[in-house]
């Protein structure tokens, strides 16, 4: 048990600083490849630059902001079920303590 709980707080640790990069990213424009169409090392000139619309229009941002929102509906699933676990395994051990486990409605 002791390594899926140092799996679980490594998961965690792993998605805090996705999540610190999924914040940079909302801010900032998409990196662009630079093109070399005709293979001559130089970089293909663009026309005028419109970046809140290429923001804003970007299918790779739009990729991460429905990742962002998948994890926003897992994770309190993730929670409660760690929670749930967390709270059946304090219940029994008081129980095999000799404590009280009767519902108390939630009052200390």
């Amino acid at each position: 048990m002791y390594e899926l709980l140092t799996a679980l707080e490594h998961s965690a640790a792993e998605i805090r600083q996705l999540l610190t990069a999924y914040d940079d990213a909302s801010e900032l424009p998409g990196r662009v490849q630079e093109e070399d169409p005709d293979g001559t090392g130089r970089k293909a000139s663009r026309g005028p630059s419109r970046p809140t619309e290429a923001t804003a229009l970007c299918e790779r941002r739009a990729a991460l902001l429905n990742q962002l929102h998948s994890g926003a509906q897992w994770l309190p699933r993730a929670v409660a079920i760690t929670q749930g676990v967390a709270a059946s395994m304090d219940r029994e051990l008081a129980r095999w303590e000799g404590e009280s486990t009767e519902h108390d409605g939630g009052q200390p």
